[in-house]
């Protein structure tokens, strides 16, 4: 893009596979986890294919629970969740689930049997932000800007790019800002994208190759790249290999906390998890009957 060309190349830090986990023998995902360090502000990813239902109503606290229905999904999602939301969350359309201080949600597919491509993505919350009231966002497919260039286009799924934001960006309820873009290129066609200084940046790879500078070519997995040491921004260059690519760019300011996981909650210590797990039980994320 335009000036991207005085911007260095990040250098790329790792390349990792995302291994497949089986659901239940008709959904399953390939899924992200890695050293905090190297993707903070985000915890992981799971680039999954769905056509059951394999998880019932949970909570989650202390973080945001993402879900990003890729457009070429032949079906979309049902959301419930204990803040009244009961909605459809068509192809293509981001769902944002900040649970903050806690709260609980189900995702069903909303046509069963049909399959459903996308991914969740998991991402943390400050300290100061982890018992914020819970909130749920969400970005209309036809609403996200579509950035078209030789070779390919990228929807701005999340924050901003080429001057173009999605409108969760101008809402002011959304606590940890990152930039996520939904990539397709062109066999051999590639895109430099901005990444601010001392940022986090990776790209997961949802179809087709990456080819990295050394000529090899990466599927299912995720390229982490080497964050900016200096002033002003770096550029993650994205290149498709002999096929068409497809994947979600990912970068964000990492928070630069403990992170203390425990199950659907993440806090900063032991004594976190335990608050978050007594406010459940007391019924403070509310309740959530399995839908039928």
């Amino acid at each position: 893009m335009c000036g991207a060309e005085l911007r260095p190349l990040l250098s790329v830090k790792a390349i990792v596979e995302m291994p497949f986990h089986s659901f239940d023998g008709k959904s399953g995902a390939h899924m992200l986890r890695v050293d905090n360090r190297w993707i903070d502000p985000f915890i992981g990813v799971d680039s999954y294919t769905l056509s059951s239902n394999p998880f019932g109503p949970h909570p989650h606290a202390g973080m945001s629970a993402v879900s990003l229905t890729l457009p070429e999904s032949e079906g979309g999602t049902m959301n419930r969740d204990t803040m009244g939301d009961h909605s459809r969350i068509e192809p293509g359309d981001l769902h944002w689930f900040q649970a903050g201080r806690g709260a609980m949600h189900e995702e069903t597919p909303a046509s069963p049997g049909r399959t459903e491509h996308g991914m969740q993505i998991f991402v943390n919350l400050s300290r100061t932000n982890k018992n914020a009231d819970p909130v749920g966002l969400r970005v209309r497919h036809a609403d996200m800007p579509t950035v078209n260039f030789e070779g390919g286009s990228l929807r701005v799924v999340a924050g901003e790019f080429d001057g173009q934001a999605s409108p969760i960006a101008q809402d002011s309820r959304w606590l940890t800002r990152v930039n996520m873009l939904d990539v397709t290129l062109q066999a051999g066609a590639q895109i430099d994208i901005p990444v601010t200084s001392g940022d986090n940046a990776f790209f997961v790879v949802r179809s087709g190759t990456f080819e990295t500078s050394a000529g090899t070519e990466s599927t299912q997995s995720a390229i982490i790249f080497e964050a900016h040491p200096a002033s002003g921004e770096g550029s993650a260059r994205i290149r498709a290999g002999g096929q068409v690519l497809r994947g979600v760019f990912f970068s964000g300011t990492p928070i630069n906390e403990p992170l203390f996981p425990g199950g659907p909650f993440m806090g900063n210590s032991a004594g976190d998890i335990m608050a978050y797990k007594r406010a459940f039980a007391r019924g403070d994320m509310g309740h959530l009957q399995a839908s039928t």
